[in-house]
């Protein structure tokens, strides 16, 4: 089953599902309300239950719990000629997460990070998936523009997968997270590399660094839908930048779960990020982006995330402190 969100005719989110997303897609709701409709429900009833439970929000569909799973795999796998077949334009953002973190599991690009900032990998890398929090409310979708904020110089691109949670998660193991997974976006993690650089001198972060954009998109597949072994692929206004694979995670989707789970509850709809794919940032080749450039993204059976980076903004920035006398 494949997901995805995109404006109705009056601007609204809806979500749709399909088996196949070179075919089309279906509406939902419009799939709840018409079953409700043969089951007896009025009209107007039926409407009103089926936006209650589907809306435009895939977190809050995902809090009905299988309730709207089973309507989404019912849509995507109808045929029925009652239902309109649409064909998208513009995909919004498939996810609106409570809660985002993202990890580093992919050695070659961690290693990389610490090499960048003049340290030696440290071997907690090799013992846990280890993640930042990251902002929830950042997130933009395919053929959105890239804000560049007014206190950076350096923006980069990150490749990497998103891990779309279908149900809460708390306590799991890797034998137990699978079934806590919804399925896989293509997601980038924008990056400000000289404010990260800095900041996270202190120990913390990073934030400001990453906190003013994220993209994914263009949908979610269902890990049924997926091999196990995804080629992924970053392009730069038209220029292959990267190629490289999924496999080459020292730690597993399930155990990214699992640990994020451990001692706290993860909300259904909640967005864990993999970490950059090895190769598959642009401070890897010293290659920043410029207002303007085209990203895009792609990676088996999740189609291509393309986004512009919009021009540089203006704003206010800190004075720096002259450090106390000691």
């Amino acid at each position: 089953m494949f997901l995805a969100r995109t404006p109705a005719p009056d601007g609204r989110p809806r979500l749709l599902a399909t088996d196949d997303p070179a075919s089309g897609w279906r509406d939902i709701a419009d799939h709840y309300m018409l079953g409700l409709v043969r089951q007896g429900a009025t009209t107007s009833a039926a409407i009103r239950v089926a936006a209650e439970v589907v809306g435009g929000s895939l977190t809050r569909a995902l809090e009905h719990g299988d309730l709207f799973l089973d309507q989404a795999r019912g849509c995507a796998e109808s045929h029925a000629g009652d239902l309109d077949q649409l064909h998208p334009e513009r995909f919004l953002c498939p996810v609106d997460p409570p809660v985002y973190r993202d990890f580093m599991v992919f050695e070659e690009h961690f290693s990389f990070g610490y090499r960048w900032r003049g340290l030696e990998t440290p071997e907690v890398m090799y013992e846990m998936p280890v993640s930042y929090l990251g902002n929830p409310a950042s997130f933009v979708g395919s053929g959105d523009e890239i804000p560049w904020p007014h206190y950076a110089e350096e923006i980069d691109y990150e490749l990497e997968l998103g891990i779309v949670l279908s149900r809460p998660a708390a306590g799991l193991t890797p034998d137990t997270a699978r079934g806590s997974i919804l399925g896989l976006t293509i997601l980038n993690d924008v990056s400000a590399r000289d404010i990260q650089r800095r900041e996270m001198t202190a120990g913390l972060g990073p934030s400001k660094g990453k906190h003013f954009a994220s993209a994914a998109g263009p949908w979610i597949a269902t890990l049924d839908e997926l091999d196990d072994d995804l080629a992924m692929r970053a392009v730069v206004n038209g220029e292959t930048r990267c190629e490289t694979h999924s496999a080459e995670m020292i730690w597993s989707l399930e155990e990214i779960v699992a640990w994020a789970s451990a001692a706290e509850v993860i909300p259904a709809g909640s967005l864990l990020g993999t970490g950059t794919a090895n190769g598959g940032s642009g401070v890897e080749f010293g290659q920043f982006l410029e207002a303007g450039d085209r990203v895009a993204l792609s990676v088996d059976g999740l189609g291509t995330l393309e986004n512009t980076l919009g021009a540089r903004g203006s704003g206010w920035v800190p004075d720096r402190r002259t450090p106390a006398k000691r």
